[in-house]
């Protein structure tokens, strides 16, 4: 039975597949509204349970090859119907700013209770930034005026930090660690959030980007355009974020079942995603004939374009093989294909602390605006340092709720 499941701020559940499994999922998960006016409310579409032929993709990373083919099963799961938005990132930048601000401020922006020290989001939310005797309260969360362009105060980026905690379930799940304390696989990691601006003027060389760099993710103009320069930290903080600050705190307040999740779609995910969504247009991979170049669906805009800008596919979703590349939660591995599991496949190693460059490889899927048209279909596969922000690389998101 088909069931909308709705997140009033940034989320709204479309289900259009019938799936009786489903049929005992929430009925809705309604969160606190955006202030942000204008923007596209964050549309996930259900995938239903099933299999593909997973592999013979076209590798694009440095060594070009063909993986073998073998049918795996995926379970269900919602996947957004569009790359995240740069109003839908900026939403999760603003909880952490003012989060952080409220703290500093205390008084009637914090609620304490037997010690603890928690924000009072009713005021938090309608702090004034532009009033002289809060921002001077704000001290180090500030940018020294000598240091702006125009003299003024203003908050310092790279002072909103997000702290992502969570449960290693993978490293708990080993024989050897069967004796270990729980609290031992506990992981805590500070990531700072602002998207990476100046990364349309490192990306192109000899190229005038500076319109991009100064208004891409600030002018109201591109707030439903896909959110880039965020590396895949950046994107697992702000899922994270969703999921602790929307999902669980709606599933709570309403004594709903628990457990809910967003994450980052696994590679095995995406790809079934995509054959689904590809059913009646298939991706066509160019050779060296023009010809065949010519007949590939490639519009050739340059720079992003509006999330549902195209027609979108068969399973309801936008931009899969082009608009930006998008982060997998899945590790990087030649060889993957050799071991993974056929029941919902997946790779993953390594942590934002790893030193190793091998450990934190992370594969991206999909072309983006300024791929060749060769290179503009779900075929598309290669991967980048989890820290690593570009213009073109953005992300969407996959998230679980309980039976």
């Amino acid at each position: 039975m088909n069931k909308i499941i709705a997140l009033l701020c940034i989320v709204i559940f479309v289900s259009v597949h019938a799936d009786a499994q489903k049929g005992q999922r929430l009925k809705k998960l309604v969160g606190k509204k955006s202030n942000i006016s204008g923007t596209l409310p964050l549309s996930v579409i259900e995938i239903p349970t099933g299999t593909f032929v997973m592999g013979d993709e076209t590798d694009t990373s440095s060594v070009l090859k063909r993986e073998q083919s073998k049918p795996v099963l995926i379970s269900g799961f919602y996947m957004s119907q569009t790359e995240i938005t740069n109003a839908q990132y900026k939403e999760f930048v603003h909880w952490v700013r003012d989060s952080i601000a409220a703290r500093i401020l205390g008084g009637e922006y914090v609620n304490v209770n037997s010690g603890d020290t928690a924000v009072n989001w009713k005021n938090a939310s309608k702090i004034n930034y532009a009033n002289p005797e809060i921002m001077s309260r704000l001290g180090d969360l500030l940018l020294d005026p000598s240091r702006t362009l125009n003299n003024k105060r203003t908050i310092d980026p790279q002072k909103l930090v997000y702290l992502l905690q969570g449960f290693n379930y993978q490293e708990a799940a080993k024989r050897e660690n069967k004796n270990r304390a729980p609290s031992e696989f506990i992981y805590k990691y500070s990531v700072p959030i602002y998207p990476d601006t100046l990364c349309w003027m490192r990306d192109f060389g000899y190229s005038n980007n500076e319109q991009m760099a100064v208004g891409y993710f600030s002018s109201p103009k591109y707030q439903n355009y896909p959110v880039v320069g965020v590396s895949w930290n950046q994107a697992s903080a702000f899922c994270d974020w969703m999921t602790k600050q929307k999902i669980n705190t709606y599933q709570t307040k309403n004594k709903l079942a628990e457990g809910g999740k967003c994450r980052l779609p696994t590679e095995a995910e995406w790809a079934y995603a995509a054959s689904l969504n590809n059913a009646d247009d298939p991706d066509k991979v160019a050779d060296n004939d023009s010809t065949a170049v010519a007949d590939i669906n490639a519009e050739g805009k340059i720079f992003p374009v509006y999330v549902n800008d195209r027609k979108r596919g068969k399973a309801g979703l936008y931009n899969l093989k082009d608009n930006v590349s998008e982060w997998m939660i899945t590790s990087y591995y030649e060889g993957g294909e050799n071991f993974q599991n056929r029941f919902n496949p997946d790779i993953q190693f390594g942590t934002p602390q790893s030193q190793s460059k091998f450990q934190r490889r992370k594969v991206l899927r999909g072309g983006s605006w300024k791929d060749s048209p060769y290179l503009v279909t779900t075929k598309n596969r290669s991967y980048e340092d989890m820290d690593a922000t570009h213009s073109y690389i953005g992300f969407r998101v996959v998230i679980n709720l309980p039976e």
